[in-house]
């Protein structure tokens, strides 16, 4: 499986968080905030600092937090899915 950073996310994007790396105030504080292995995410808008929707909320988050934070690259089985019903190409 590969995993991404938030700040290679595009807006739109919707991942879930893989991994949260940090010191245990910061590890306390994003996992407050919802930021837990599992949660689902959308980035808002990307930038520093970036907006991300989680749990129905729209959180701010700096360039330390943003690289503390580990996302799936890979959409789901349910995108994998749609791309095998595609029809061939002649």
């Amino acid at each position: 499986m590969h995993f991404l950073g938030l700040p290679e996310l595009r807006a739109g994007d919707t991942r879930t968080v893989s991994s949260v790396h940090g010191g245990n105030v910061a590890l306390k504080r994003l996992a407050d905030l919802g930021f837990v292995r599992g949660a689902s995410l959308t980035m808002v808008a990307p930038g520093r600092p970036c907006i991300v929707r989680i749990d129905d909320r729209l959180i701010g988050l700096g360039d330390a937090y943003q690289r503390s934070i580990a996302v799936n690259a890979d959409l789901g089985e349910a995108s994998a899915d749609r791309e095998e019903e595609a029809p061939a190409r002649p």
